[in-house]
């Protein structure tokens, strides 16, 4: 019962062929819409978060317009608002730089040690917040949550300034 070479190739060449199909590896899965709207972020995940906004004074008001940087921030909360993530989810070192200009660009008015703190803070939660969104192990209910503690900070900071204005408008004198 020899099995001829012919045979032999025939059925090593069919084998080959059956094991060279095209349909891919057996474990790859498709990712369902569920799995994508279980992991992106959107306005009614947002507007659960609760917290206190404050506005600024007048006085605070003048005091920033002039300062480009809290500004283009200001706007970017506000379009994190509505789910729209880019900003805070480029690449760290353009985070990093734009949250050194910040503070650089910083109006001498503003430079108290109070302030500063709460700039320090924000730009904590910044960064913390870009690395939620670049991490692919982050859950979604991290990302958000970083998403509040960054608007936390960004209120502290617009409360603090406007607390530097009040105290100053009140002639309210610190004990030395």
């Amino acid at each position: 019962m020899l099995i001829s070479q012919k045979k032999i190739l025939g059925l090593i060449v069919l084998l080959v062929i059956i094991a060279c199909n095209d349909n891919g590896p057996v474990n790859l899965q498709k990712e369902t819409q569920e799995k994508i709207a279980a992991r992106t972020i959107n306005e009614d995940d947002l507007s659960k978060i609760e917290y206190v906004e404050f506005g600024l004074s007048t006085d605070s008001r003048e005091s920033v317009v002039d300062w480009q940087k809290y500004n283009e921030l200001a706007v970017q909360i506000e379009s994190l608002k509505k789910a729209n993530i880019e900003f805070f989810n480029r690449e760290p070192g353009l985070i990093t730089t734009f949250t050194k200009e910040i503070r650089d660009e910083m109006p001498k008015v503003l430079q108290t040690k109070e302030i500063s703190a709460r700039m320090t803070a924000l730009d904590t939660k910044i960064q913390k917040l870009n690395s939620l969104l670049r991490l692919k192990t982050a859950s979604k209910d991290e990302k958000v949550k970083g998403i509040e503690e960054l608007f936390i900070a960004f209120r502290n900071l617009k409360l603090q300034i406007n607390k530097k204005f009040e105290f100053e408008k009140n002639n309210v004198f610190k004990p030395e």
